[in-house]
C-alpha cells in the first residue's frame, strides 16, 4: 500500500502522486478519484530576509528541489512547474492549488540562515554543510524549523570509507600533502573555537608558493575536498584571485569555517595586497557606499584561505606583524 504523505479532505499525497476525491452526485453515482499532479511537497515556507517576501522550499520527494515564492500556488503559475519536471492536470489546476495552500498553511514558518559553517543562531549553534547539523541546545521541534541557505557545493561524493583509503595510500607520509589536510580540517575547528571565544579571530591565510607544476593547486584541491567540492567552477571551494575585490568578498561572504582555494596569485588584478589579506584574515569587507551616500552593509566572513602562487604572497604586499601572525607560507623548497 502506498503511503500517505499529506492527507486533507478532499486531498491526499502519496509517494506517487496528488489525488482528489469527487464525491457522488446523485444518488446513482459512485465516489472517485482523480489524478492532480505527480508528488509536489511543500518542504518548508520562510520569509526572505532581504525582501520580506514568503518563499516555499518545493520537491518532488527525490531530486527535483525548488524555491519559489509563495505565489507559485496559484493556479495562474503553477503550470510553470512543469519545465522543471513537475507532471500536472492542468484540467484541475483549481484543486492542485487549493491541495498544496492547505500542505503549505500546515506548515510552521521556518527560520532561514544565510552562510556556511559555524553559525550563531537565536536557537543555538547550526553548523551549515550539505545540510545543518545542530547543537543538543536546539530542540527537535526548532530542528524541523531550521533551513540554511548555502552558495556553495557541498553535497558529498563517494563514501568516507573510499576517501579514507585514498588518504592512507596517497597522502600518509608526505608531509606538505598532509598539512593540506590538515589546513581544512582546521578552518572548521577554528571557526567553532571563535564562537566559543577561545581564540580571537577565525581566519587564517595558507600560502602554497613554487615553481609551476609542482602539486600546489592538487594540495590546495586536496585541503579543501574534505568539505565541498574542490574542482574550479562557479559554487565550487577552488576559485583565482583574478577579480575584483569586491567580487572576492562576496565570494567569502557569510562564510564561517569552510576553506576555500585562491588560486594563482600572479593573476590578481590589483598591484599591492596588503588591504585584501588584512580583510580576509580579519573577516571584514571595505566599508562601501551606495549611490545616495548611504553606508552598506558590510560582507562579513570567518574561514581559512588557502592561496597558490609561484611567488611569495608577501611580494605585492606590506610584510609587517599583523600579517605574519595570520599566514602561514609553505614553499617546495
Amino acid at each position: 500500500m502506498t503511503n500517505i504523505i499529506f492527507s486533507e479532505y478532499p486531498y491526499w499525497l502519496t509517494e506517487d502522486s496528488w489525488y482528489e476525491v469527487i464525491p457522488p452526485k446523485g444518488k446513482n453515482d459512485q465516489q472517485k478519484s482523480i489524478r492532480l499532479s505527480s508528488p509536489i511537497l511543500i518542504k518548508n515556507k520562510f520569509l526572505d530576509p532581504k525582501s520580506g517576501v514568503e518563499k516555499l522550499v518545493i520537491s518532488n520527494g527525490q531530486n527535483i528541489g525548488r524555491i519559489e515564492t509563495s505565489d507559485i500556488l496559484t493556479s495562474q503559475k503553477l503550470p510553470s512547474l512543469i519545465m522543471y519536471g513537475f507532471s500536472i492536470n492542468e484540467k484541475y489546476i483549481k484543486s492542485l492549488s487549493n491541495a498544496l495552500q492547505l500542505m503549505r498553511q500546515s506548515l510552521p514558518l521556518s527560520s532561514l540562515y544565510t552562510g556556511v559553517g559555524v553559525l550563531n543562531t537565536d536557537k543555538g549553534v547550526v553548523i551549515s554543510l550539505d545540510e545543518p547539523y545542530l547543537s543538543k541546545e536546539i530542540t527537535q521541534s526548532q530542528a524541523d524549523e531550521i533551513i540554511c541557505e548555502t552558495q556553495y557545493d557541498l553535497q558529498p561524493k563517494g563514501t568516507f570509507e573510499d576517501w579514507w583509503q585514498m588518504y592512507l595510500d596517497e597522502v600518509k607520509g608526505n608531509l606538505l600533502l598532509e598539512l593540506a589536510v590538515v589546513f581544512g580540517i582546521s578552518s572548521l575547528v577554528t571557526a567553532f573555537l571563535k564562537t566559543k571565544h577561545e581564540v580571537e579571530f577565525a581566519g587564517t591565510i595558507f600560502s602554497f608558493t613554487g615553481n609551476s607544476s609542482t602539486g600546489k593547486s592538487t594540495a590546495a584541491a586536496l585541503g579543501v575536498s574534505i568539505t565541498g567540492n574542490p574542482t574550479k567552477g562557479s559554487n565550487t571551494l577552488f576559485r583565482s584571485w583574478n577579480g575584483t575585490r569586491n567580487a572576492l568578498e562576496g565570494y567569502l561572504s557569510n562564510n564561517y569555517g569552510v576553506p576555500i582555494v585562491l588560486g594563482e596569485l600572479s593573476s590578481a588584478t590589483f598591484k599591492d595586497t596588503t588591504g585584501l589579506l588584512y580583510s580576509i584574515a580579519e573577516g571584514q569587507g571595505r566599508q562601501r557606499s551606495n549611490i545616495h551616500g548611504e553606508v552598506k552593509s558590510l560582507k562579513n566572513w570567518g574561514t581559512s584561505v588557502i592561496s597558490t602562487a609561484e611567488h611569495s604572497i608577501f611580494n605585492n604586499s606590506a610584510r609587517n606583524d599583523g600579517l605574519n601572525v595570520r599566514t602561514i607560507e609553505i614553499s617546495e623548497a
